[in-house]
């Protein structure tokens, strides 16, 4: 079952927290940390407290280097190249590929042909909102982990972009989706 939860990259800049919310503004998660140094850590916490996934950044540069947790459990590193205009982001373990635009901020990712995610940015006045629709809700607190590594400085400056505004973003179905069994990476 798949659902759009965004981020406030804004607010997570500026407060190093931000609320993960759906599309009807109820709160899912919440995402914590920050990055900069090695062994900073970026966390998402489920509403009752509990850690839910991680990304640690292991290396310091213009591709920085993560290593992503999920419920304790290490689920592969991230391995980062990028050219003027298009980042490609590879997570080794779980085999996800990001592939997107950093001029537009729209991304994508799979594991084979399998689409696991969208990831896309839109203007709100003075903030940066990213809309990230995924396809199985086991997996968002590892999207949004992902969705924060990709507001990494040395891959893009928010001031600098150009994105479409959010009003113009067409709402999704009416129904509120049901939460289901939680459980990480089926098999």
């Amino acid at each position: 079952m798949s659902r759009k939860i965004q981020i406030n990259l804004s607010e997570l800049d500026h407060t190093r927290s931000c609320r993960i919310i759906d599309e009807y503004k109820d709160t899912k998660y919440l995402i914590v940390g920050k990055w900069g140094l090695v062994s900073d850590t970026f966390s998402v916490y489920s509403i009752t407290g509990d850690v839910l996934a991680e990304a640690r950044q292991q290396s310091l540069g213009t591709t920085p280097r993560f290593d992503l947790f999920c419920v304790g459990q290490f689920v592969g590193s991230s391995v980062l190249h990028f050219s003027m205009h298009y980042t490609t982001l590879f997570i080794n373990g779980i085999n996800w590929l990001v592939i997107g635009n950093q001029e537009k901020q729209s991304y994508t990712i799979t594991h084979g042909r399998q689409k696991i995610a969208t990831i896309k940015s839109y203007a709100q006045a003075d903030q940066i909102i990213r809309i990230m629709a995924v396809e199985n809700i086991n997996h968002e607190p590892i999207v949004a982990l992902i969705a924060a590594i990709l507001n990494h400085p040395s891959l893009v400056h928010t001031a600098n972009l150009k994105l479409p505004a959010l009003d113009k973003y067409l709402k999704g179905t009416k129904a509120k989706p049901e939460w289901g069994e939680f459980h990480f990476f089926k098999k």
